[in-house]
């Protein structure tokens, strides 16, 4: 008989009940007292990011080139910063990284769209603690191979010390866990944004210096936009035009990337990699044994 270990119950838990989690957040902001237990709990103390896809970024510097002549060369300008390139600066300067070997999220509703093996990627001693049974401890190299992985597969990655992670995987203080996730659209444990509490919804923002921007002209009404892309449900159709709602807004981009017009566009500033790193550097000491 298998030993059962702490990992092994908190899989089962979330597993169980990953789908209810809309319901407790709605419950959550009408029981103003239990979304204080739940802060507590699971929250206190979070800040998480989330960061556009790097094609996103590619896009607006003219530098994607999914059509192009054939015989043309073109060069990716040197000087364009990738949102990825803040968490390739935290696992350059993390001691310990631990990759998951599943993604719990998209496992729990058994995700038809993107892959389940991608996925959440550790940084700091906490990750140290994390059960063998649920994944593996890498090296720098594999490491950022999985981040390119999880850009090549669709996903969009965010970044932060994410209290929840420190709990289920019972790694000790959360100021000792850095979580890297990569995540789809359809399943993310963030998609329940909406209904949680607005002081339990900001713990998750958008990247440093991002910014969405949308030209109605150009905006046709299609309606792709607003399809299931969005994981908080910012953009919507209304009079043959998308809105976008930047209060609920995250910047993930995809909005953008699926655009054909034009009409949505993600700027991000010089200093916004250079920021976000400074943002999220001091939220886990990742350098110490």
């Amino acid at each position: 008989m298998s030993k059962i270990t702490f990992s092994n119950i908190s899989v089962k838990i979330i597993k169980s009940t990953f789908k209810s989690r809309f319901t407790l957040a709605k419950v959550c902001r009408k029981v103003p007292p239990l979304a204080k237990v739940v802060d507590k709990l699971f929250f206190e103390g979070d800040d998480i990011l989330v960061l556009p896809r790097d094609s996103v970024i590619k896009s607006n510097n003219k530098s994607s080139f999914e059509e192009i002549e054939v015989n043309t060369d073109i060069e990716i300008p040197k000087d364009i910063f990738l949102p990825s390139e803040v968490l390739k600066e935290m696992i350059q300067n993390s001691r310990y990284h631990f990759i998951m070997d599943s993604c719990i999220c998209r496992v729990s509703t058994d995700c038809k769209d993107y892959p389940h093996d991608i996925g959440c990627l550790f940084l700091g001693k906490g990750s140290k603690r994390i059960s063998s049974n649920l994944g593996r401890v890498v090296s720098k190299t594999e490491a950022l191979e999985h981040v390119d992985k999880s850009q090549e597969a669709g996903l969009v990655n965010i970044i932060g010390r994410n209290k929840i992670d420190s709990v289920w995987l019972n790694t000790g203080p959360k100021e000792e866990l850095l979580s890297i996730c990569s995540c789809c659209p359809c399943c993310c444990l963030w998609k329940m944004t909406p209904e949680l509490p607005e002081n339990l919804g900001e713990s998750i923002s958008s990247m440093v210096g991002v910014e969405i921007k949308f030209n109605e002209d150009l905006c046709n009404g299609c309606g792709n936009c607003a399809n299931d892309i969005c994981f908080v449900e910012a953009i919507y159709v209304e009079n043959g035009k998308s809105k976008i709602d930047m209060k609920k807004c995250r910047g993930c981009g995809r909005c953008a990337e699926i655009c054909l017009k034009g009409a949505i566009i993600v700027e991000m500033d010089d200093n916004a990699v250079k920021n976000s790193i400074e943002r999220v550097k001091p939220l886990v000491d990742i350098e110490s044994e």
